[in-house]
């Protein structure tokens, strides 16, 4: 299974991605994050190898749709942070394209995926910037959900903005501990959001699309490893 892995990463960097390595890293414009031509033709190639060569047993169906669709959302979101419940809904309607998607190298799906993500990453780290401007009560006993991979999708804004303040009020709290100052704390969490959010607006259209290929190649990974499971028992 390695081997689709690397095949996968192999045809991404042919089809263009040496040409980023000796380029400036600069932010991104949101209506140039669009699939370009040698990523389609890249497509068609992974996908003729993949099932020329590797896995017939695996078609490329609704079924590897849904996975591809859900190992996407993982990659982009692995901690439920940023995407709603009524943003996974809205995408609903790819969970079982995204197989004919590959087929006919659509990638619409995933770059529109990405740009609502890209979105609400610059909305949450807006938020809490706004949030170390104001004082937090430490007094309050409540709980923080650090790791959020199998918490269920934030409902809407108000989840999210509950969830972005106790994320805040914890770093805040972590680095008090640490004996931080406040303007050292501030000065801190100021670097450190603006630093997700200056990475997120570098990722470019070649970044998008490494990320959703992975997403289908490892998608197969994981049915193979059930396939084999089940043969085995």
């Amino acid at each position: 299974m390695k081997r689709t892995i690397i095949l996968a990463a192999a045809l991404a960097l042919l089809f263009g991605y040496a040409a980023t390595v000796l380029a400036t890293v600069t932010i991104v414009p949101l209506d140039q994050l669009e699939p370009t031509r040698e990523q389609r033709q890249a497509t068609l190639i992974i996908i003729r190898v993949i099932d020329k060569y590797h896995y017939k047993h695996l078609p490329l169906n609704d079924e590897a749709s849904a996975l591809i669709f859900d190992r996407y959302l993982e990659s982009l979101d692995p901690n439920r942070s940023y995407f709603t419940a009524r943003d996974i809904e809205r995408f609903s309607i790819y969970r079982d394209q995204l197989d004919n998607a590959l087929l006919q190298a659509r990638l619409t799906p995933a770059f529109d995926m990405f740009r609502v993500y890209r979105q609400r990453v610059e909305e949450r780290i807006a938020y809490a910037m706004d949030l170390l401007e104001q004082k937090f009560d430490f007094s309050i006993d409540e709980d923080y959900q650090f790791n959020r991979t199998d918490a269920a999708w934030p409902s809407d804004r108000n989840e999210l903005d509950d969830i972005w303040r106790k994320r805040v009020k914890n770093d805040i709290l972590t680095l008090r501990l640490n004996g931080k100052s406040a303007e050292e704390i501030n000065k801190t969490l100021r670097r450190r959001y603006q630093g997700v959010k200056r990475r997120t607006e570098q990722l470019a259209s070649n970044d998008i699309f490494q990320t959703f290929i992975n997403a289908y190649t490892l998608s197969l990974e994981r049915s193979e490893e059930r396939r084999v499971g089940k043969e085995g028992k």
